[in-house]
């Protein structure tokens, strides 16, 4: 009775992490209010408002793992790697590209 209550439960969360894969544009929106939340300067910000998405869509691979997904953003010489899933974003890596 246990096994079958761990596979439906496994299978629930499973179930709910494919529907809550987030797409590209909700990180494109994300990495973009990060950007702005980070920016000191108006001007900047303005910048990022304006032309954000593009810039960011632009730079961003998307790998989809049905249950999650890896977003890399290669921009200047610097590579960050994302995890989304549940509709959430965890930063995992950043790093110099030589």
């Amino acid at each position: 009775m246990k096994k079958y209550i761990f596979i439906l439960i496994l299978a629930i969360v499973l179930f709910v992490s494919a529907k809550t894969n987030p797409s590209k544009h909700q990180f494109v929106v994300w990495a973009k209010d990060k950007l702005v939340e980070e920016s000191n300067n108006k001007y900047l910000k303005f910048g990022i408002e304006l032309v954000g998405d593009r810039l960011i869509s632009s730079v961003t691979t998307k790998h989809d793992y049905v249950f999650f997904s890896l977003y890399e953003v290669k921009v200047l010489d610097k590579e960050i790697k994302v995890i989304g899933v549940f509709d959430r974003f965890i930063p995992i890596s950043k790093k110099d590209v030589k």
